[in-house]
């Protein structure tokens, strides 16, 4: 069944490439209009080396802003969990910041912190952080009224009312907040890299777009598309086991 699984979106796409490579082949439709399939595969296989190169600074940037998302979401909900007079300060804070666009931040950035991977790490935190928060604030304050009643019936201290019934509670949705986050993560570091660098798949765009070399250009985005769904399906296989104990298969 597992198998199936797997097979079928493989199946699928390589349908797709086939139906495509057809419909180009027989439209008389040119590279420079839009690449084949196989053209795309001829240029991922001759460009790698350099393709490889600078993936590995954009999976860098993407992590290393999903960790600092992860730090910075989970702070923040806990925080205003334990002080509620915060919630009214960083809940429009944290909306004004997550609605503020890339064009907008990144030029501040670029100035103060140089066009490193600095500026695309605090862009991927940026976007990552939100959906973790809100995921885990949502779970903190989800739990069963009358478990909750228990405890303070008990006269339950606020940090094992936390540990034993908030944090437990709140598992699931900070799951799903990963989830949602680390799917963002790899997109948010190129889009970050495209206003601006000299390093990461966004910096491998901006050179095949501006050389019309479509063919590296459709590899790339293909690269981009596979590393998200590796990074997405990674965490998501990490929270199962860690969090196996709290989620409901």
């Amino acid at each position: 069944m597992k198998q199936l699984r797997l097979l079928t979106p493989i199946a699928t796409v390589l349908l797709l490439a086939i139906l495509c490579e057809l419909a180009l082949t027989l439209g008389n439709v040119s590279k420079f209009i839009l690449p084949k399939p196989t053209s795309i595969l001829k240029a991922l296989y001759t460009e790698w080396p350099w393709i490889l190169m600078h993936l590995k600074v954009s999976m860098m940037e993407a992590v290393l802003g999903f960790g600092l998302g992860i730090a910075l979401g989970t702070i923040l909900a806990l925080s205003y969990l334990f002080l509620p007079a915060l919630e009214s300060l960083i809940v429009p804070l944290a909306v004004g910041v997550i609605n503020v666009p890339f064009v907008a931040i990144a030029p501040v950035l670029f100035i103060v912190l140089g066009y490193g991977p600095l500026p695309k790490i605090l862009i991927v935190m940026v976007v990552c952080f939100f959906p973790i928060m809100s995921n885990f604030s949502a779970g903190l304050h989800s739990v069963n009224q009358n478990l909750l009643k228990r405890f303070y019936v008990l006269k339950a201290t606020k940090w094992h009312l936390f540990t034993k019934l908030q944090l437990p509670t709140s598992i699931p949705f900070l799951a799903t907040g990963l989830q949602i986050a680390v799917s963002n993560a790899v997109i948010a570091a190129i889009v970050g890299e495209l206003l601006g660098t000299t390093q990461g798949l966004g910096f491998v765009i901006l050179m095949s777009i501006s050389q019309y070399r479509l063919g590296v250009l459709m590899a790339t985005v293909a690269v981009t598309t596979v590393a998200s769904i590796i990074l997405t399906t990674g965490v998501r296989a990490f929270t199962r086991i860690i969090f196996k104990k709290w989620l409901v298969n």
